[in-house]
């Protein structure tokens, strides 16, 4: 029953992209590229403050670095130091985007304001009931936003070529 809800979700998802994409509504999703504004990744957040200081800081571009065709912010010359030994570390993952919609069919950006960090992974959400919610059912979750995630790459991967 679970591999048959698993391919239902996943089915679901490409097709409700695809159609999305044939009516023109849908945003164009990139799953290579982190969520970003102007270039800016995770909307100027810090990644590693999230882990060194548990908390969400939105940088001033004062110490910046590039990495992945993006501008990184940082709260001060420490993390960017630490963000340059092992960037992909500090990486959100799904790109950003958030998860609890991810692992509902839907790609959305998020708020890098509603975070967690689970399994030494930065997940961010588009708002604190999408992160409560995803958490209250992590397992399911997870598995959900792990699948459709795969199905985003794959897709990505089979236009490139």
């Amino acid at each position: 029953m679970f591999i048959s809800f698993s391919k239902n979700i996943v089915s679901s998802l490409l097709i409700t992209l695809a159609a999305l994409g044939m009516s023109g509504c849908a945003k164009s999703v990139e799953p290579m590229q982190i969520m970003n504004i102007e270039n800016i990744a995770i909307a100027g957040y810090d990644p590693v403050a999230y882990v060194s200081s548990a908390k969400a800081f939105k940088a001033d571009g004062t110490y910046s670095y590039a990495y992945k065709d993006l501008t990184w912010y940082f709260e001060n010359s420490a993390n960017l130091d630490t963000f340059k030994t092992d960037p992909e570390w500090y990486l959100p993952k799904y790109n950003g985007y958030c998860a609890y919609e991810l692992a509902d069919g839907d790609v959305e950006d998020s708020d890098p304001q509603f975070w967690q960090i689970h399994n030494k992974e930065l997940y961010l959400f588009s708002d604190e009931d999408a992160k409560e919610d995803w958490f209250r059912q992590i397992s399911l979750m997870l598995e959900s936003s792990e699948k459709a995630w795969d199905a985003l790459l794959t897709e990505e991967m089979t236009v490139q070529n």
